[in-house]
């Protein structure tokens, strides 16, 4: 009993090592995609970019209708919130 126990503690031990090894092996991968944050994805999401000019536009679209909706111009606060500060901080923190 005592030795089908020893021998599947080392059957555990080996397992363990051998999948280390195979996993260690993506510590030395290459990064495909560490030049693509200066390229595609700075011009999509930048502050300059595509995706920003269009969520500002909806945004301020649907914050005019709501502030007829509402009779309240303090809708009109909600664009600062929502699309500026967001931006702001991607420019400061992201590119």
């Amino acid at each position: 009993m005592k030795t089908s126990k020893k021998i599947a503690n080392s059957l555990k031990k080996a397992a363990l090592i051998v999948s280390g090894a195979a996993l260690s092996t993506s510590v030395f991968a290459t990064d495909k995609l560490a030049g693509a944050l200066s390229g595609d994805v700075q011009d999509m999401l930048g502050g300059s970019g595509t995706f920003w000019k269009i969520f500002i536009l909806v945004d301020i679209i649907l914050a005019a209708a709501m502030a007829v909706k509402a009779k309240n111009p303090m809708v009109f606060a909600g664009v600062f919130v929502i699309a500026f500060i967001p931006a702001l901080l991607i420019n400061a923190f992201v590119f």
